[in-house]
């Protein structure tokens, strides 16, 4: 996979966030020109990672600002399409917001493609929200699709604009659905990017960890380095042109004991049990289990990280 990137112009739109920064380093290191367009520079960023930043390309631009997008898309080889606003409940709430970003913005990037760039590969990262609450556990990629934010909903278009691009102009694009990611460099100071990164910030910071309900619901979490190996195997490999896979850690922890690893690790924190807010209780899709066979079969994927040892590592980030 080293070999695969060396010198190549790679493009990571939402480079500057926390997936983003965990891709962009590890293309760095494997000899990529990396050029990142992301539409802010998030407090804290320049100077925590201003070693990496130093080597990199930067575009401050919004997505839906066709003649930026455009520049920086015309040379590329490769594109991680990361951008756009996360987040179910609040998707819910503002859901025009939302559509003028995650599919507006999405549809400026791939019109820039079809335009200027129509050969490139893009990889773009889908959620395991697209399935709503699961019919049958672990999730497989045939399972029937149900979203029930506004936020899935146009994950689940945007992964169509993607392969409808391909399928007319040739664009080689991958989606892949995601469960779950935690790790280091989570980007500014702000709200941490996920649930397991929000536990573990908590804990470490020596505030209380809020359980909604009994915390029995069982997810799977999937740490950083290993999301980002599965990034790099999708977009380098020609047969995973066109195709869909489940990124998981195939594993699975309940939220309650997600706590208590996240606290036993940090050595400080408590958890206290709360009331289900009314915005959280309308997305929440019970337990969750991601199939990643296809992904382990086609792509030669699979996580390497123990959740135990992801929290460390994640924990002494943090510190």
């Amino acid at each position: 996979m080293n070999s695969d990137y060396s010198g190549k112009r790679v493009l990571v739109t939402g480079g500057l966030g926390f997936i983003g920064l965990n891709l962009s380093r590890r293309l760095l290191e494997l000899g990529a020109s990396v050029t990142v367009l992301d539409n802010f520079m998030p407090p804290g960023v320049s100077e925590m990672h201003a070693d990496f930043l130093d080597h990199i390309r930067i575009a401050i631009a919004d997505i839906r600002d066709a003649d930026k997008v455009e520049r920086v898309i015309r040379d590329q080889e490769i594109i991680f399409n990361l951008a756009g606003k996360s987040g179910a409940a609040a998707s819910n709430k503002t859901p025009l917001n939302d559509l003028d970003i995650n599919c507006r913005g999405q549809l400026t990037i791939l019109e820039a493609c079809r335009t200027f760039n129509p050969g490139v590969s893009i990889v773009f990262p889908s959620s395991r929200l697209v399935y709503g609450k699961p019919q049958y556990l672990p999730v497989d990629e045939k399972h029937p699709l149900a979203p029930e934010s506004i936020y899935a909903a146009h994950k689940m278009a945007v992964e169509n604009y993607h392969f409808i691009y391909g399928k007319l102009y040739g664009l080689k694009a991958t989606v892949l659905r995601i469960s779950n990611p935690y790790g280091p460099f989570q980007a500014g100071e702000g709200r941490a990017y996920g649930i397991a990164n929000s536990f573990i910030q908590a804990a470490v910071s020596g505030r209380p960890i809020i359980l909604f309900g009994d915390g029995s619901q069982r997810r799977d979490y999937l740490y950083i380095d290993d999301l980002v190996d599965a990034f790099l195997l999708a977009a380098a490999q020609p047969a995973a042109r066109g195709r869909i896979y489940n990124i998981g850690d195939g594993q699975g922890k309940s939220l309650l004991e997600l706590a208590e690893l996240a606290v036993a690790e940090a050595g400080q924190g408590k958890i206290v049990r709360g009331a289900w807010p009314e915005e959280y209780r309308a997305i929440e899709t019970g337990d969750y289990l991601s199939d990643i066979t296809l992904a382990r079969h086609e792509l030669g994927w699979s996580p390497s990280t123990d959740i135990r040892e992801g929290i460390k590592r994640t924990v002494l980030s943090y510190r």
